[in-house]
């Protein structure tokens, strides 16, 4: 007697084809007349499918673990956000950042360190017996602006009547180029909470060892490395570019991007 295959590929299949092709169809009118966000209404989906509430989806169940589920959790993370970095890139027009490169610099120059410390500080009056370095780390996650969650103020109708287009471009270069400007301020709180915090107990070297790692590896490494490579590929694809007949679509290239630095 034919019974229904009721297995997690075909539910999770279901769902978020179903929920795709639904949001696909009031999307429109959700962000036009409400100005809800893409990643507000489908972060409100994920709660409803998920295993709090209609438990279609159970991502544990998935992943085996914990473990598991916390670094597919990850790499997705990494995958949305490289990808969204391309595109606030792509949205730019040419040699932007080369003449707006004033504006930009007081933002992710002053204005990031004032937010950083501010936050830091917030966080530290807020949460009793929490050690300033540890508020200055979680300070630095909220600092950079997030550039999926500023597409809400940059794109659609309520931007176009409301923001003045100057505003949306500084708003879109500042929110791509943050986040990686927000690594010095975690990895420098990092760094002392590693080798001064609890007063060197955890591990030898002192300030000086953090210093130097901050600058060599933080800064060295992981930004200035990350920034040419980011800078020879994207020549390297606007070449390619003037010889192809079909277009490259963007996400391809941000998924490139994303993994060549990940083996770094």
């Amino acid at each position: 007697m034919p019974t229904l295959d009721i297995s997690n590929f075909n539910i999770v299949v279901s769902v978020l084809g179903g929920w795709i092709s639904l949001f696909g169809l009031v999307s429109y009118l959700l962000k036009e007349n409400f100005y809800l966000s893409e990643a507000l209404i489908s972060l409100l989906a994920g709660i409803a499918f998920g295993p709090r509430a209609l438990n279609w989806i159970r991502p544990l169940e998935y992943a085996g673990s914990v473990k598991n589920l916390d670094d597919v959790t990850l790499f997705f993370t990494r995958l949305v956000l490289g990808v969204q970095l391309v595109l606030a890139g792509i949205q730019l027009p040419s040699r932007y950042l080369r003449k707006e490169w004033k504006p930009l610099a007081l933002l992710l120059g002053p204005v990031m360190v004032f937010m950083w410390l501010s936050t830091g500080l917030l966080v530290w009056a807020l949460v009793p017996h929490l050690p300033f370095l540890h508020a200055l780390a979680i300070g630095a996650c909220v600092t950079p602006t997030d550039p999926v969650l500023s597409n809400v103020i940059v794109k659609g109708k309520f931007a176009d009547h409301n923001v003045p287009k100057a505003l949306q471009k500084i708003i879109i270069a500042e929110s791509g180029a943050n986040d990686g400007l927000g690594y010095p301020f975690l990895f420098l709180a990092l760094y002392l909470i590693k080798y001064i915090g609890d007063g060197g107990a955890s591990e030898p070297g002192g300030s000086g060892l953090a210093i130097g790692l901050w600058f060599g590896e933080t800064w060295g490494y992981t930004i200035i490395l990350s920034t040419i490579y980011g800078a020879v590929v994207g020549w390297l694809a606007k070449q390619l570019l003037h010889y192809l007949t079909i277009s490259l679509p963007v996400s391809s290239l941000g998924m490139f991007l994303r993994g060549m630095i990940g083996f770094a």
